[in-house]
């Protein structure tokens, strides 16, 4: 076994940039190490401790090989054992979907608990007298938000829209897997939604079509696009090179494009009370906060991650 450790934490520390200089540190290596171990061959690092005599068949070997292999062409660990874990369940993902971030189960936690608060605070009622709460996640990738939101909260309907039917056929993927069946998905662009009951607007894209019953949401997510094209610079080559352009990158001169959108959406298809959720570019917090009060929302809470950045925003669509 420590032979392997070894191998895996040489091969690692070798993986490398178009530039030659190593993608990942020390600490790094290490933990990506112990994490192929663990979802490849079942191995903990206890279990390394415990039993150090124990041998991997050749299967596995040839498994870990082959994920060092991808991952030395820059391939995200992910994209190679092909899921992330997010909420505490196990999500496909491929090069159509961003990778599931941890700053995200953040915001998914912020939902659940405003729900959870929100339902213990109102009259009790009877089952056949309950209504379900409806949710749109907007620009749903892998469907790690809407399907975490569907999986926990009781008495939920969630509506998954993309721009990106590939995206889309990975995230009925994951559904379908999870048995999530409290879930429908949409092929919407939100940037060119036209709202049907504007007699004005004419059609002109047959995505814009949502199913029955899913018109009005108690509460509308999104972790839209907001990385700016000149932040690229910052940005680590594994996502550049492996993750969707179309999820990650806004205009230079109107980093608020999909905020706008989506907020634009919300006035017309949030009930009244109904809350809006964003995560959202770090730099663009308060520009992002003040596009939400000129759109007519209020209780804007500006939140921080477990970093300490700004990360989230919650707006409530008033009452009156």
């Amino acid at each position: 076994m420590l032979d392997t450790i070894k191998i895996l934490r040489a091969k690692l520390s070798r993986v490398s940039d178009a530039q030659g200089s190593p993608l990942y540190d020390k600490r790094e290596v290490y933990s990506l190490a112990d994490l192929l171990l663990e979802e490849v061959c079942g191995i903990t690092r206890t279990d390394r401790l415990m039993h150090p005599e124990r041998v991997l068949t050749a299967d596995q070997r040839a498994r870990l090989m082959d994920i060092i292999a991808q991952m030395e062409q820059g391939v995200p660990v992910q994209q190679a054992l092909g899921y992330a874990w997010f909420y505490g369940a196990r999500f496909k993902v491929s090069p159509d979907v961003l990778i599931p971030r941890p700053e995200t189960s953040e915001l998914v936690d912020w939902i659940v608990s405003d729900v959870r608060s929100r339902r213990l605070s109102l009259p009790v009622v009877p089952a056949s007298q309950a209504t379900p709460l409806f949710v749109c996640d907007i620009g749903t990738g892998s469907g790690c938000i809407a399907i975490s939101l569907a999986r926990v909260i009781e008495d939920v309907k969630v509506l998954a829209i993309d721009v990106s039917e590939a995206a889309l056929n990975i995230a009925r993927a994951n559904a379908c897997e999870q048995n999530v069946d409290n879930l429908q998905f949409a092929h919407i662009d939100i940037l060119g939604y036209v709202d049907k009951s504007d007699s004005s607007a004419k059609l002109t894209l047959e995505t814009n079509t949502f199913p029955q019953g899913y018109q009005h949401f108690d509460i509308i997510v999104s972790n839209p696009p907001y990385v700016c094209r000149k932040e690229a610079t910052e940005m680590s080559e594994i996502v550049l090179k492996h993750e969707p352009e179309v999820a990650l990158f806004v205009p230079d001169d109107d980093p608020l494009l999909f905020y706008r959108a989506i907020s634009r959406f919300g006035k017309k298809h949030l009930v009244k009370g109904g809350s809006l959720y964003f995560e959202i570019n770090t730099a663009y917090g308060q520009a992002t906060c003040r596009l939400l009060e000129a759109m007519g929302y209020s209780n804007i809470e500006l939140r921080a991650d477990v970093t300490g950045r700004d990360r989230m925003i919650k707006a409530v669509l008033s009452a009156t």
